[in-house]
Formats: C-alpha cells, sequence, structure tokens
C-alpha cells in the first residue's frame, strides 16, 4: 500500500503542475490574443468610420445635385416668363 500511495502523490503532483503549466499557458495565449485583436478593433473601426463618411459624402452629393436641378428647372421657368413678358411688351 505504500508504494500505491508514493504512485499516487507522485502522479498528484504531476497533475497539479500540468494544470498550472496549461493555467499559465492559457493566460499567455489570451495576453496574445488580446494584443492581436486591438489592431483588428481598431481597422475594423476606421472602416466603419469610412464607410459612415462615404455615404455622408455620397447624400451631400444627392442633396446638391438635386438643389442644382431645382435651381435649374427655377432659373429656366423665369427666364422663359421674362422672354414672353418681353416679347408681349415690345410685339403686342
Amino acid at each position: 500500500m505504500d508504494d500505491m500511495e508514493k504512485k499516487q502523490k507522485e502522479l498528484e503532483l504531476k497533475i497539479k503542475e500540468l494544470e498550472a503549466k496549461i493555467e499559465a499557458l492559457r493566460v499567455t495565449n489570451e495576453q496574445q490574443l488580446n494584443q492581436k485583436d486591438i489592431p483588428e478593433i481598431v481597422d475594423s473601426i476606421l472602416s466603419e468610420k469610412e464607410f459612415a463618411l462615404a455615404q455622408e459624402m455620397e447624400n451631400k452629393m444627392q442633396q446638391q445635385q438635386l438643389q442644382l436641378i431645382k435651381w435649374s428647372a427655377g432659373t429656366g421657368i423665369s427666364v422663359i416668363a421674362v422672354v414672353i413678358s418681353i416679347f408681349r411688351i415690345f410685339f403686342m
């Protein structure tokens, strides 16, 4: 029995040592993953902002184009009205 108890204690010690090594490796692995995640997180945030900026620019361009079309139509109508008025004044 004495020999079996010694082997059991040795095995328990080895198990504890291995568990400690596994825990140390897990902590090291988490730290490395956290350090690798930082650039990925920064890249994802920047790409989201670039996408939002691109959408904002597209919306602004569409608004400006719509205003230009409205201005052109309004100016065209005004010019036609002035030409008709001048024509009426001088020829009728």
